[in-house]
């Protein structure tokens, strides 16, 4: 109740100390070495750099905190309300994890200029914020409302209850640690937002001095602005799972068993012929629902034909052959050619980076379960990478390992291991401590307590990662493109939005939102097939 000997903190502090210091040091050497040096200053010139500008950060921090807090909120209290308004009606709740795929699948580099134009001020901003967490917090969510102890909600049904006395006697309760992973996720991802939205054409912000800092070359003022981000980020990543064991301290227990009979949501059976409909029904009804909210959302857009463009009008573009686009290689293609071959690109890159951040996502969840110092030293990291904004990280990825396939991969697997990452050691620490004694107890080694106990336990944690980190990993892949290599929907996109060619930049959405619910689709049959196999 006192908390551990001081000598134990000191004990646990020296893994963080020791990373921090061998971070410095790698980061000393890389300033020294060769044409890295020319982006990379020494963490001295950094420092002073930092203390100079020290006048200069509140101001910007403030606007884009309130940007990203905003849309924190915003984005945060939507995907709650949803998942628990929706808990009752299981059909709903899955067409609205579809629809919501939609917020996380939108470009940032695509919908921020046309934000820009259509909303004043931070609005812009704070609408990719909140976009930014919406889908990760109403997994999150629906997934921690779902698995509950059945037995509990048996007993409170057969005393009388009603479901809203299950929701709020069993359910919530047992959400809180799975939420909790969603909304610190969230948290990296809501700053991230915001300083996009101010990148693309703020005027004011963390983002704006960026863009300024990189404009002038001024690289040390650059990565100070970087730093004070990630430190922004990584408070916030931290200071979310505290609070909640203050106000919640039965979630520091792992006696539960809520593991043991969870009320998981049930595969739907069958196959063949009754398989073939449902998959047909799924992607007939994500397509009418694309157009439909497509529809919809040119209708209120501000700017009318200055920046919407309808479905109607959009697929007249690529169905007329004579439009001819010029390539990044030079040549001439037609719109829709140019298109698909554009998100083929994309789609090659995010898969790899996607595959590469989920192997080394369960693998290091996998050791920082075993060994506690594993989770000391790689966390720091981890928190520090997922929260450097994009825009700061893939010039320097770039002139690292060049500007192809591999500083992509880099980069969304940096974006996508740090959600599968916290959810699935989050899963794997709430293993019931009964079942942990009982492996114990019957002489079961590491690795079959793994393979046997750890992995299926946290299996549904992983695959609704997987299915959070597929769309983030398609939106990573067109940031790298943008800023790097030049090639795929991203860079295309880019271009066309800078000629005002938002025909072509509205395809490219659609494009983009069809070939993410895709892969959605595809993550939840492998969630319904492992599922299955487990009951």
């Amino acid at each position: 109740m006192n908390g551990p000997p001081p000598l134990g903190r000191l004990r646990r502090a020296v893994a963080p100390g020791l990373t921090v210091l061998a971070l410095l040091l790698i980061w000393q050497a890389a300033s020294s070495f060769g044409d890295l040096g020319a982006v990379v200053p020494s963490p001295l010139d950094v420092l002073r750099q930092m203390g100079s500008d020290a006048h200069y950060y509140p101001q910007n921090a403030a606007a884009t905190m309130s940007s990203a807090g905003q849309g924190y909120l915003w984005g945060n209290g939507i995907a709650i309300v949803l998942a628990l308004g929706t808990l009752p009606f299981p059909r709903v709740q899955a067409l609205l994890e579809r629809l919501a795929v939609g917020a996380i699948a939108l470009p940032l580099i695509a919908i921020a200029p046309l934000l820009a134009i259509a909303f004043p001020g931070d609005t812009p901003s704070v609408i990719l914020a909140a976009q930014a967490v919406v889908f990760t917090t109403l997994v999150a969510t629906v997934l921690g409302l779902n698995s509950v102890d059945k037995t509990s909600v048996e007993v409170i049904r057969a005393c009388g209850g009603s479901e809203w006395t299950v929701i709020r006697k069993v359910r919530l309760p047992a959400a809180i640690p799975s939420c909790v992973a969603g909304l610190q996720v969230a948290a990296p991802s809501a700053i991230l937002g915001a300083i996009i939205g101010e990148y693309m054409g703020g005027t004011r912000g963390l983002g704006v001095a960026m863009v300024q800092a990189q404009g002038a070359f001024d690289v040390p003022r650059a990565w100070g602005l970087a730093i004070v981000t990630s430190l922004l980020a990584a408070v916030a990543f931290l200071v979310l799972p505290a609070a909640t064991r203050l106000a919640f301290p039965w979630t520091r227990s792992t006696d539960t068993v809520l593991g043991a009979r969870a009320e998981r949501r049930r595969p739907r059976g069958g196959g063949g012929l009754a398989g073939l409909r449902r998959a047909v029904l799924a992607v007939v009804s994500t397509v009418v629902g694309v157009v439909l909210g497509w529809w919809l959302l040119v209708l209120v857009v501000p700017g009318g034909d200055a920046v919407a463009r309808g479905p109607v009008q959009v697929l007249s573009y690529f169905a007329d052959g004579d439009t001819q686009l010029v390539t990044s290689d030079g040549e001439t293609q037609d719109a829709l050619s140019y298109l698909l071959s554009s998100l083929g690109r994309t789609l090659v890159d995010a898969g790899v980076g996607f595959a590469a951040g989920l192997v080394l996502a369960v693998l290091t969840a996998v050791l920082a379960h075993e060994f506690a110092v594993v989770e000391r030293i790689l966390m720091p990291i981890s928190i520090a990478l997922r929260s450097v904004p994009i825009v700061a990280a893939m010039p320097l990825l770039a002139l690292v390992f060049g500007r192809g396939v591999v500083a992509v991969t880099v980069l969304i697997a940096v974006m996508t291991f740090f959600p599968v990452l916290v959810n699935l050691l989050l899963a794997m620490k709430a293993v019931p401590r009964s079942a942990t004694d009982l492996f114990s107890a019957v002489g079961a080694g590491r690795r079959q307590r793994i393979t046997k106990l750890l992995m299926p336990y946290s299996l549904q944690a992983l695959l609704a990662s997987v299915k959070v980190a597929l769309p983030l990993s398609v939106g990573a892949a067109m940031v790298a493109e943008w800023l790097a290599t030049g090639h795929g929907l991203g860079a295309s996109m880019t271009v066309a939005a800078t000629l005002s060619d938002y025909n072509f930049v509205w395809g490219g959405v659609a494009a983009v939102l069809l070939a993410s619910l895709a892969a959605y689709h595809i993550a939840n049959a492998l969630e319904d097939s492992a599922l299955r196999r487990l009951e």
